[in-house]
């Protein structure tokens, strides 16, 4: 029997997403929803609006569901609210499913992750379930079932208590120098120098992410990512995320919207070619990128400047 699996939805203030997450929901009607919604800017008053609306866009939830909500009082950031959020959730239930409110879940979505947990629950080479693949399939081994990935993605996932107990949200793996390691799991060195300019950008405080925190703790670790061949989600943040400083560059994919079990009839393997296309095209590890690299940090660094000199203006 699968063991009940939470799903966690993470928001912040943008009410139109969230409306769209809940109508995508009600093919599947998860019975257990945790909802998690981040806090008004200080002194913002069009923000406050903004995340009441999110607020009350909750009560969409109209299946028979049990739903808990925490909605907090203040702001406290993308980065902080996703790692307590899922930290609460696996302290509780052993297990969860994650989904942000800019992503639409396909019927397959839910499903799969639940099959996937009961599947590698005991399984510690396996830290992640992915949901979003953006993949095409001509860069696949396989067009049919699923894979084994370096690259886990942070928009609709799931992970249970034992593998999030790895999340080091201090970087220590950067501080001892993982850079012969970066080459063995990325395959090139560009990819390598571009993972390190990313990370040391986390580290440094020019981005505020647990994304990429989640990645080194599990690269740390020698963990894996399961992933479908196919799209099980449809994202429609890029027009305005958090954290968004450039445009994708890949086409999304269609949502699977075929049987669940053509998902799980093979043993996965690790896709080396899919995980090369991924490094490529998705986090620019190329020489290109290492370039560009230089420049989105001194960008960042630019920005982070300015908010230190608002700070200081503003007390």
């Amino acid at each position: 029997m699968l063991r009940p699996t939470p799903l966690l939805i993470l928001a912040y203030n943008r009410p139109d997403k969230m409306a769209g997450l809940i109508d995508s929901l009600r093919a599947t009607k998860p019975q257990l929803v945790l909802v998690v919604v981040d806090g008004p800017k200080p002194g913002d008053a069009a923000d406050a609006a903004r995340v009441q609306a999110v607020r009350d866009a909750v009560r969409g939830i109209d299946w028979e569901a049990e739903v808990r909500t925490r909605f907090r009082p203040v702001n406290v950031g993308l980065r902080a609210s996703v790692t307590d959020a899922v930290s609460c959730a696996v302290g509780e239930y052993g297990q969860v499913a994650v989904i942000e409110e800019d992503v639409e879940p396909g019927p397959a979505f839910l499903p799969y992750v639940e099959a996937m947990l009961e599947r590698y629950r005991d399984d510690r080479r396996i830290a992640h379930v992915s949901g979003y693949n953006v993949v095409p399939p001509a860069q696949l081994a396989s067009t049919t079932g699923s894979r084994l990935t370096a690259y886990p993605e942070s928009i609709a996932w799931a992970t249970w208590d034992r593998a999030w107990a790895l999340y080091d949200d201090d970087l220590g793996w950067l501080q001892r120098r993982p850079a012969a390691q970066l080459r063995a799991i990325t395959g090139r060195r560009s990819a390598a120098i571009r993972w390190l300019q990313n990370l040391r950008d986390a580290d440094a405080g020019r981005i505020s992410t647990w994304a990429y925190r989640w990645i080194a703790s599990m690269w740390s670790a020698g963990a894996l990512c399961v992933s479908p061949n196919v799209n099980l989600v449809r994202y429609v943040g890029h027009d305005e995320g958090t954290h968004t400083l450039t445009t994708a560059s890949w086409t999304e994919l269609p949502v699977y919207e075929g049987p669940v079990d053509a998902l799980l009839a093979d043993e996965p393997v690790l896709d080396r070619a899919a995980d090369a296309w991924v490094n490529r095209v998705v986090f620019r590890g190329t020489p290109i990128g290492v370039i560009r690299g230089v420049l989105v940090t001194a960008v960042l660094a630019l920005r982070q400047a300015r908010r230190a000199r608002r700070a200081v203006a503003a007390r």
